[in-house]
């Protein structure tokens, strides 16, 4: 906390309490994690992310019938009527994965002729919708990217599953079903993050559910928090042998750069989701590589003092960059997918905020200049270049 002025200003508002919410907890000192009381290794071991969806938006796990309805309800909604295909088809193709979603996302509403029902049962239709659709929106984007044509869900596979089939074209193996599928329960939730807060804010100012939405969407894009993933991978590459991971590592410190996917704002100890990640990642053919260079740099980040003193691990977006490589995931599009898991968090803050809501607006302390007179146009002197 700094003073400025005559007010004390959180930098970042780290610690400040500013929502009151029963989806998730998190103790970042013993590197906990629950959803709505269930932990989270329980979960990502038994749990599908049907089933933490209806979790997140519903409060407790489904009973068989629930499941079973819910996720009919997500398959029938995760077809592209023609208008969504068309959307997809009028997107620019050569810009990132993130921007392509960013402008779907934001179209849908478009489409939608109750797009402004922000009721808690119209935020929970338009966050299935969107649920369904994201992955169907940004498969097809890319498909028609690469020359190709979209490809429709196959009603015999799950969410994650869909997901790897509508990009590839092959259904996928158990092994990498599976693991999207933990990926996505263990990315679906994370408490007040930057994505989550931004689609809060703009919910509590009246927006529509397609706007917080997008302001989600917007916000993750950063690589300060999902595009980390991206920017991890990328690292991995550079590296290019387990052998060098320690002099990169060294050299990133000595020019004062920043090494992505290490360190996180709340755990001062391994991310809880890590072990699982890695797990999942171990089971996929084709991914010895990636995992060989992860732990070379995670080895040298574990006995380096710099990282020690400031308690600083490897996060979950550089233990999941290996794991989306593997399963084949152009790497504009890896934060696409931390947003197809986070957006189960998403419509459940928005549910929430929605239910009790008061416009997030908080204080900025001014410290600029004071009592200045106006002077006049033609008496005014250039101080600075114009830029």
């Amino acid at each position: 906390m700094a003073m400025t002025g005559t007010a004390a200003v959180t930098r970042g508002l780290e610690g400040v309490v500013a929502a009151s919410t029963a989806l998730s907890t998190i103790d970042g000192a013993a590197g906990r994690l629950r959803y709505a009381g269930y932990d989270i290794h329980e979960l990502a071991d038994h749990a599908t992310y049907e089933e933490v969806c209806y979790l997140l938006w519903h409060g407790d796990l489904p009973a068989p019938a629930e499941l079973a309805a819910f996720t009919e309800q997500l398959a029938a909604a995760r077809t592209l009527t023609a208008d969504e295909l068309a959307l997809v088809a009028a997107t620019p193709r050569r810009g990132h994965g993130m921007d392509a979603l960013r402008t779907m996302v934001s179209a849908l509403a478009q489409l939608d002729p109750r797009a402004d029902d922000t009721s808690l049962a119209g935020a929970t239709r338009i966050g299935l919708q969107v649920t369904a659709k994201l992955p169907a929106l940004i498969a097809a984007w890319d498909r028609a990217r690469r020359g190709l044509a979209p490809l429709s869900p196959d009603p015999a596979l799950g969410h994650a599953a869909n997901i790897l089939f509508m990009l590839h074209g092959t259904p996928p193996t158990d092994a990498e079903a599976r693991a999207l599928d933990s990926y996505m329960v263990l990315l679906a939730e994370h408490g007040l993050n930057a994505s989550t807060f931004a689609a809060r804010v703009a919910i509590s100012a009246g927006a529509d559910v397609y706007a917080a939405l997008v302001a989600a969407i917007a916000t993750l894009k950063g690589v300060l928090h999902g595009g980390a993933n991206q920017r991890a991978m990328e690292m991995l590459l550079e590296i290019g042998e387990p052998a060098h991971a320690a002099g990169y590592v060294n050299d990133v410190l000595a020019r004062r750069g920043r090494l992505m996917g290490i360190g996180h704002r709340i755990y001062r100890v391994e991310d809880p989701r890590v072990g699982h990640l890695r797990a999942r990642l171990a089971g996929l053919p084709g991914s010895v590589g990636g995992m060989a260079l992860a732990d070379a740099v995670r080895q040298v980040v574990a006995q380096h003092p710099y990282f020690a003193e400031r308690q600083l691990a490897p996060n979950v977006e550089f233990a999941s960059a290996p794991l989306l490589y593997a399963l084949g995931f152009p790497l504009d599009l890896f934060t696409c997918a931390f947003a197809a898991s986070r957006i189960a968090g998403w419509v459940g803050h928005i549910r929430e905020q929605i239910a009790d809501n008061r416009i997030i607006r908080p204080k900025a302390d001014y410290h600029g200049p004071t009592d200045r007179p106006f002077v006049p146009l033609a008496s005014r002197k250039a101080r600075r270049a114009v830029v």
